[in-house]
């Protein structure tokens, strides 16, 4: 009698501790930006090093090796934008507490756009006093740190251009022969993640303490 085959499913536990992943279980979700902007960082690093292995990679190599960078500059856009939500929702109760406008977290959750999170990155930073001097290279002044994000938005506007080929309008999503140095691209926003990492933790300590110091006047 011939077997019968068990029908594949993408989502199953079938018991198999080795490959088997528990998602969704911190029971905080809003919590976890930081957590998936880490993940998509890891991969994309991993993928990025694999290549610089490759000693022929770039304009010497193989041209369609080249479509490998699409994923990778993707993630990295993609944990940019979580790396900058995470600031955001982490630090923007200090925008109430010193009196100024909230985060407005219906836009925030519905927008890809890498120019307003960083006009709420600043809010941020000054809501905390925080000096712009990040201490590494590419952002040393907030000025820096504005190029970098307005020359990425010029190029990826909606964290489309690296996804598909063509845009809703059916043109090309980057300019022809479009050429950057993948590795430099991902040293940069490798300073600037740890940065962001840090403003994360430093925004909620510093803010229990806000909340620890307002409670202990109103006793």
């Amino acid at each position: 009698m011939e077997a019968v085959l068990r029908k594949k499913h993408l989502f199953v536990d079938d018991g198999e501790p080795h490959g088997t992943v528990v998602l969704n279980w911190h029971g905080t979700p809003e919590e976890e930006f930081t957590y998936f902007a880490e993940a998509f960082h890891i991969v994309a690093k991993e993928a990025a090093a694999k290549l610089r292995e490759n000693p022929r990679f770039g304009l010497h190599g193989f041209p369609l090796d080249d479509f490998q960078a699409y994923p990778i500059v993707f993630l990295y856009r993609h944990a940019l934008e979580l790396y900058m939500k995470a600031v955001i929702l982490t630090g923007g109760p200090m925008l109430i507490v010193k009196g100024k406008a909230p985060v407005d977290r219906l836009r925030l959750m519905k927008t890809h756009s890498l120019e307003f999170l960083r006009r709420e990155i600043e809010r941020i930073f000054t809501a905390y006093e925080w000096e712009w001097d990040l201490g590494i290279p590419h952002f040393r002044t907030v000025e820096e740190f504005r190029e970098t994000i307005a020359e990425f938005q010029a190029v990826d506007a909606g964290s489309y251009a690296f996804r598909y080929p063509i845009d809703t309008k059916g043109s090309a999503s980057l300019k022809s022969h479009f050429r950057f140095n993948l590795f430099e691209f991902c040293e940069i926003l490798d300073g600037l993640f740890l940065t962001l990492q840090g403003a994360v933790i430093g925004a909620y300590e510093e803010l229990q303490g806000t909340y620890e110091a307002m409670a202990e006047a109103h006793l």
